[in-house]
């Protein structure tokens, strides 16, 4: 089971609460962060402009874009052989996209691909007909991570048939179940039903995985992405705490092979 960390970048340009920090800022947080999730044994790490909120829909500063190429990218360099994915909030996954494929890097995340939600930023609508045509045309490598009945939103279409519809006409290579909000349990019986649906696909927890619970996952999910637990004091906006990060990993390696 593969264990992949959030980098929750600070605020960034033109966002509510940016301060006036130069691009330098970022780049040595993010590096920083990366190394503790590198030293402590993850498999890889997601860049995600968190602390941004309230989000727009889709990003069109083009300042913020330029600020989160150059993070990627620099990480790209540092961490070759670490997998590497992309969020950018709330829904920008073509521009997450563009910025993924000219760098190489492995995957992006989308909390509505394939799947209409009402959220606090507003009715967000599936991206996935224009997501694969970019793909296509562009020949990008960047695997697909969709989010399947996302967190903080309602969903129309029942868990089930999101899943079956995303698995079977979304054209991705992972799914990703959540909890209610960020740092909420993933119920098991959730991932069940991924992983039996989804039959060809990576089935990946998106929340609420820490310490004391990741044992619930290990032979059902593929990966876990794993944030608030591994924070300073269980904040999320908080740096990681590398000792915390560490533990889980050993903790992970240690059930993993008393499920073998």
């Amino acid at each position: 089971m593969l264990l992949i960390g959030m980098i929750h970048l600070p605020p960034l340009p033109d966002s509510p609460r940016y301060n006036g920090e130069p691009l330098k800022y970022y780049i040595e947080y993010a590096v920083s962060e990366a190394k503790k999730l590198f030293n402590a044994g993850f498999d890889g790490f997601i860049v995600e402009n968190y602390n941004d909120y309230p989000f727009p829909i889709s990003e069109r500063s083009p300042r913020k874009l330029a600020y989160i190429d150059k993070i990627v990218g620099v990480l790209k360099e540092k961490f070759p052989d670490v997998l590497i994915g992309l969020n950018i909030l709330r829904n920008s996954c073509i521009e997450a996209l563009s910025i993924a494929c000219t760098h190489n890097i492995d995957f992006i995340r989308v909390n509505a691909y394939l799947e209409p939600v009402i959220a606090p930023e507003g009715f967000i609508e599936p991206v996935a007909h224009t997501v694969s045509i970019i793909k296509n045309k562009y020949n990008c490598k960047t695997k697909i991570f969709a989010d399947v009945n996302v967190k903080h939103a309602k969903h129309l279409l029942p868990l089930d048939m999101a899943l079956y519809n995303t698995c079977t006409r979304g054209l991705i290579d992972g799914v990703i179940i959540s909890g209610e909000a960020t740092g909420r349990f993933t119920p098991p019986m959730h991932v069940y039903l991924a992983k039996k649906l989804c039959r060809d696909k990576l089935v990946i927890v998106g929340s609420g995985v820490n310490e004391d619970n990741i044992g619930l996952y290990i032979g059902l999910a593929d990966a876990v992405i794993i944030g608030t637990s591994i924070k300073i004091d269980n904040i999320t906006s908080n740096p990681i705490d590398e000792e915390k990060a560490r533990r889980i990993v050993i903790k992970t390696k240690k059930l993993l092979k008393i499920n073998i």
